[in-house]
């Protein structure tokens, strides 16, 4: 009789005949009949025992060999010999032709059907995704390439002392009314400048031979005149910056060197040189109706505020008007306001415009403007209502009645107002900025002295009233702010 301890669980035995180890066929039992045999539970199942050692290899655990015992398996299983299992991983099939029975069994089952099903799809998602990360990174790769080209692109396009005909061509042009008084500068730090954006690049594209730069002690004296004539503060190291405008105007003037023509405009032996010096030096870019709330406030708080004390005359300055831009939103914002119920007539409503540069005004008296500057900050409508075409194609020119609105002539901030008059409104946006603080503090007690009582001053969105506060009172026009001046001023 064979102990329980010592016997292996057996199974029903449904062939006829079975192998041993070594390959020789012997009897089976009958169906129905099970058979143990005793099995050493120190020895692997994995290694040969040694002949006559009464040890049973692994494939005869799971052979009958007494009808007297029967002990059922609770599952199917199927026997595996040591020649289909690795001898490191008995659970690994060798790297065999024919697979493992283990593996045939466990390919039968559900289970592992839905297994592999499983792994099968995470593969693909995962395969998926590498596509997707490589496209992505491939856009991206593209967008940079574009944006280095556009920079470039935009880097080359500049060109020194540009006119608002044929403006420099920039990536993200500053938007703004002009002023001729207002100096080039880079434009991350002039969000609200008049004047085109002059960037550090231009230092690098500038091609001036040795020694035909601007020296350090003719650029201290070029920044003193440039400051007492109009009132621009250069500071310090802008070198650079005075290269770049007055370069395109030494062959115009048959001199080698910036320091030549800053001799001949600063010694007054050539009155041309020297407007055209200091014109380089304020050359702008411009755009119509900018930041758009001066304008609201005119058309919605400012006219019909005047328009209710029934005055004979309406007058508007707009001050450092550089290529007329500003004052011609000002009358189209006049001209639009006639719809309303109360409203001013247009004949009644003069509009005033300076700047510093005779060339800027002759152009602001043409009317005239390219594709480039109709296409920055003008509407659709307003260009076929206040535009008409002209015989070139890439030009348009301001309607009669606008323009008959506005009178331009020649100023200098920093000169007497005496001969201007009283306003009812005064525009100076994107200049104070630029000047000195005592400079400001002058301008802005004589814009005081000009305006009627009540009159209305609107500065830049970056401007304050500093040293003439208690001159003025704010109004918040939501967005914006505008300043009136006090009664008794």
């Amino acid at each position: 009789m064979v102990k329980k301890s010592e016997m292996a669980f057996s199974i029903f035995h449904k062939d006829d005949k079975k192998s041993d180890d070594s390959g020789t066929a012997k009897p089976g039992l009958s169906s129905g009949h099970v058979r143990t045999e005793p099995v050493n539970p120190t020895h692997s199942s994995l290694s040969r025992p040694a002949a006559g050692t009464g040890f049973t290899p692994r494939s005869s655990l799971f052979k009958t060999t007494s009808p007297n015992v029967s002990v059922q398996s609770t599952a199917p299983y199927s026997p595996v010999t040591p020649s289909s299992v690795n001898r490191q991983d008995p659970f690994v099939s060798s790297n065999q032709a024919k697979p493992s029975a283990f593996a045939a069994t466990a390919a039968s089952r559900p289970g592992f059907n839905s297994f592999n099903t499983g792994a099968a799809s995470l593969n693909l998602k995962c395969t998926q995704f590498n596509d997707t990360t490589s496209r992505l990174a491939a856009i991206k790769s593209s967008i940079n390439m574009l944006r280095s080209q556009q920079s470039t692109a935009s880097m080359r396009g500049r060109v020194a002392g540009s006119s608002p005909l044929h403006p420099a061509t920039t990536a993200a042009p500053a938007a703004g009314a002009a002023s001729a008084l207002h100096p080039a500068t880079p434009a991350a730090a002039a969000p609200a400048s008049h004047f085109t954006p002059a960037s550090g690049a231009e230092e690098h594209h500038v091609q001036l031979a040795e020694g035909q730069g601007v020296t350090d002690l003719q650029y201290r004296r070029f920044s003193a005149f440039l400051e007492e004539n109009s009132g621009i503060v250069l500071g310090s190291n802008k070198q650079y910056l005075v290269n770049s405008r007055l370069t395109s105007l030494l062959h115009k003037f048959h001199v080698d060197t910036v320091d030549e023509l800053i001799n001949m405009a600063v010694d007054g032996t050539n009155a041309k040189a020297r407007d055209e010096v200091i014109d380089a030096m304020t050359t702008n870019e411009t755009l119509w109706f900018r930041d758009t709330y001066p304008y609201l406030a005119l058309e919605n708080i400012i006219l019909p505020e005047i328009a209710l004390k029934h005055p004979q005359n309406v007058k508007i300055w707009s001050s450092a008007c550089s290529s007329g831009q500003e004052p011609y939103s000002i009358a189209m914002v006049v001209l639009e306001q006639l719809g309303r119920m109360v409203h001013i007539d247009p004949s009644r409503i003069q509009i005033v415009a300076t700047d510093l540069s005779a060339e800027m005004l002759a152009h602001c008296r043409s009317g005239l403007y390219d594709a480039h500057a109709l296409s920055r900050g003008l509407s659709a409508e307003r260009r076929a209502k206040f535009f008409k075409p002209t015989r070139d194609p890439n030009m348009m020119q301001v309607d009669t009645r606008v323009r008959s609105m506005v009178t331009f002539r020649p100023m200098n901030l920093l000169g007497s107002f005496a001969l201007m008059g009283k306003f009812d409104v005064i525009f100076c946006r994107n200049v104070l900025i630029y000047f000195s603080n005592d400079v400001k503090t002058s301008i802005l007690n004589k814009f005081a002295m000009c305006l009627n009582e009540g009159g209305y001053l609107i500065l830049g969105s970056t401007e304050s009233l500093s040293g003439a506060a208690s001159k003025f009172e704010m109004v918040r026009c939501h967005p914006g702010i505008i300043y009136r001046k006090k009664p008794g001023v």
